[in-house]
């Protein structure tokens, strides 16, 4: 075989071949706003939200069920008009509601109702529900838990003792059904990395955690119960000063 210079064939000027996948182009200057959007497929629903739905909350109350529909919003920086009814108002208008009940949530034209259903609504859209079937089930387990709980007349009628002459009722919501609620809670956030309920990050669930605590510690006195459980009191301490919530939350 030659080894002259002149017998050495040229390099091939062709390039070298590229196992790896073929990338995409880079986005054109008009489109690299949305670049964001295009590599975190978390907020691409939310951007259609926003870009295409209007949100109105019609409720009897500053807080109340509303309330948890209200922080989902927030969490996603979903504007929303608030609309709180009085008696008079909500007499007239108690048939044209889909359930006949509050509160309803208005995306563009149309009106849904019923809390759970609505809360489940956005968070699925929102990614608020998990990254796999398991965390869902978990997800929307909880939130049924604390709706479940928010309507139980054993905690309605706890309420109405504690105002007046605590009983049954209430002795069953402070030694009962709290405590095992928030050891069921509180197994779950020591379960994962923390500190909250599902291994993902912030899920609905957090959101129906913290709204209950906040509201009903105002009316009985579940802070000498929750002081017990660390992981919860660490939950939600996150969620209220969490940078997404604090302008809802000022406002309360």
């Amino acid at each position: 075989m030659s080894r002259l210079k002149a017998d050495i064939p040229p390099p091939s000027k062709k390039k070298a071949y590229d196992p790896s996948p073929a990338r995409r182009p880079p986005l054109k200057r008009q489109w690299r706003w949305a670049y964001k959007y295009v590599t975190d497929m978390r907020y691409v629903q939310r951007t259609h939200f926003l870009g295409l739905s209007r949100f109105r909350i019609l409720s009897r109350e500053r807080r109340g069920p509303a309330e948890l529909i209200r922080l989902i919003l927030s969490y996603a920086s979903i504007p929303f008009e608030d609309h709180i009814l009085l008696d008079v108002d909500w007499k007239s208008l108690m048939c044209k509601m889909p359930y006949g009940n509050l509160p309803v949530l208005w995306i563009d034209h149309n009106v849904y109702g019923e809390t759970n259903a609505i809360a489940r609504h956005l968070a699925n859209h929102l990614m608020l529900l998990g990254n796999s079937e398991p965390e869902t089930l978990v997800a929307e387990a909880i939130l049924h838990q604390v709706i479940d709980l928010k309507e139980s007349d054993v905690m309605q009628k706890a309420f109405e003792e504690f105002q007046e002459r605590p009983d049954d009722n209430f002795e069953q919501a402070m030694t009962v059904m709290l405590p095992t609620h928030f050891k069921f809670w509180e197994d779950h956030i020591t379960s994962t990395p923390g500190p909250y309920i599902l291994a993902s990050g912030l899920s609905v669930a957090d959101l129906a955690i913290y709204d209950f605590v906040d509201q009903y510690r105002r009316y009985l006195p579940i802070d000498n119960i929750l002081i017990q459980y660390k992981n919860l009191v660490a939950l939600v301490h996150v969620i209220k000063n969490h940078p997404r919530l604090a302008a809802h939350l000022k406002k309360k």
